[in-house]
């Protein structure tokens, strides 16, 4: 089965700022490079079967250790991001535990998203003629 959606039509919804609970959340921004780096983190296979958790993601965004304060500043900073991407519907919370799982349509957003990143201008120009 494949789905005929184009990119763009298929990501404009996380393109916009969304309201969850009462609370406004940003929209995203996949061409910017902080939020193009959170979405390679949140899509690695690895993360695929169980999940993954702050502690993983900050490893992906920063791998070298900072201090304490540092390190306790990311922590808050990697929460802020996934509960944007959780307002958005990319993620779900795994009930009772501190595990995080992209969701299938997140599955399909972030792939379209990344492979509109990586792509070649002459490639995309190609395929519009």
């Amino acid at each position: 089965m494949t789905d005929k959606t184009p990119a763009g039509e298929a990501s404009a919804a996380v393109c916009r700022a969304v309201v969850k609970d009462g609370r406004r959340h940003r929209a995203l921004n996949p061409w910017s490079e902080k939020d193009g780096a959170l979405l390679q983190a949140v899509s690695r296979g690895e993360y695929a079967i169980n999940g993954l958790r702050n502690r993983d993601v900050r490893r992906q965004l920063w791998p070298k250790a900072g201090t304490d304060r540092e390190e306790r500043r990311r922590a808050g900073r990697v929460t802020r991001q996934l509960r944007l991407l959780r307002a958005h519907g990319l993620l779900r919370k795994v009930s009772g535990t501190h595990r995080y799982v992209v969701t299938a349509g997140g599955r399909k957003i972030i792939t379209a998203l990344l492979a509109a990143r990586q792509a070649d201008v002459e490639q995309l120009t190609a395929l519009a003629a």
